[in-house]
């Protein structure tokens, strides 16, 4: 308790104040994980304020997963058949799973967004014209369309043949410099769009509209026809090819100058991260090697603020902290 503040708990090593609550009969879930902008986490349930947390998820790491289960499927009151179906369902679910395979990143563009894929420590190589192969996903950010454009020919062919395909904040002229098939692109407003969860096997697998939540209205070329249109067009999909649109680009949101776009920095860097994973790339997290290295209490050890996130978290960015949501 603090005066005039009420019950006050310590949230990333920050005191931070809560509502009064009266219990937490009939919980889901009682402890939410926030989605993490680094490494592959892929969200099953979505849940908390501005969906960015998850009580079930996955982690894949090599050729491995770890499946993390916040629901709260053991000490219910009383036999729950929704409880129990779901602990067997992950249990056979991890028992079947099988690894894709994995890709490195080839970036051509913006330099601002190769230091954002290296923040979020995804291993980049630039793009040279020889090196597209299956075993490599590409990158391509804003400015990038006239240096792609004396390869379209190669890069045309090496869509056919399966090859995968990222474009950052592209414009149409951009856009069809390059890529063997046209898309028409709009400018318009931009805040949020709604669309309906998407397969465990589609490349957006894991995004959902909270992921695209711009906290400040901006016009953005929007994709309006030429692929699949995922909301207003902030996303799209190539319908023959593993080509994917991401209308939003995170280092484009720069929350030191304007702190409300903190969080829309937080969701687009998820977002740009579960898109590169979902083709195979992604970067590594120290958190199978916290495993086997306990937390020293006596060294007041802070792991949440490297590894897996990408801003510091203040005061202010926990959003139950006295705002009544």
């Amino acid at each position: 308790m603090r005066p005039r503040h009420g019950p006050t708990v310590k949230w990333c090593d920050i005191p931070v104040t809560r509502l009064w609550r009266c219990g937490n009969r009939g919980n889901v879930a009682s402890v939410l994980i926030e989605k993490p902008a680094r490494g592959d986490f892929l969200p099953i349930l979505d849940g908390g304020y501005n969906l960015q947390y998850s009580p079930l998820m996955e982690y894949r790491e090599g050729k491995g997963m770890v499946l993390f289960c916040q629901v709260d499927v053991t000490g219910r009151t009383e036999d729950d058949p929704a409880a129990e179906t779901l602990a067997r369902n992950i249990l056979r679910y991890v028992s079947a799973w099988q690894p894709a395979p994995r890709r490195g990143v080839t970036y051509v563009g913006d330099p601002a967004g190769r230091l954002h894929l290296e923040s979020a420590g995804v291993p980049v190589t630039p793009y040279d014209g020889a090196s597209l192969s299956a075993n490599k996903v590409l990158v391509v950010g804003p400015g990038a369309g006239q240096q792609l454009a004396r390869d379209a020919t190669a890069i045309a062919e090496w869509l056919k043949a399966g090859g995968n395909l990222l474009a950052i904040g592209l414009d149409e002229q951009q856009a069809n410099e390059f890529l063997p098939a046209k898309v028409r692109m709009k400018e318009a407003e931009h805040i949020a769009a709604y669309f309906e969860p998407l397969g465990f096997s589609s490349l957006l697998a894991g995004v959902g509209p909270a992921d695209v939540h711009s906290r400040e209205p901006r016009k953005l070329p929007l994709v309006s026809a030429g692929v699949a249109i995922i909301g207003d067009g902030v996303l799209g999909k190539a319908e023959n090819m593993n080509v994917v649109f991401c209308q939003l680009a995170p280092w484009h949101f720069d929350y030191e100058k304007l702190y409300n776009l903190k969080r829309t920095f937080r969701r687009t860097s998820y977002l740009l991260t579960r898109l590169l994973a979902n083709m195979g790339a992604t970067g590594s997290t120290p958190l199978l090697e916290r495993f086997g290295r306990p937390v020293d209490a006596a060294k007041a050890e802070k792991r949440w603020l490297e590894g897996l996130y990408m801003d510091v978290p203040q005061e202010w960015d926990d959003p139950y902290r006295f705002f009544r949501w």
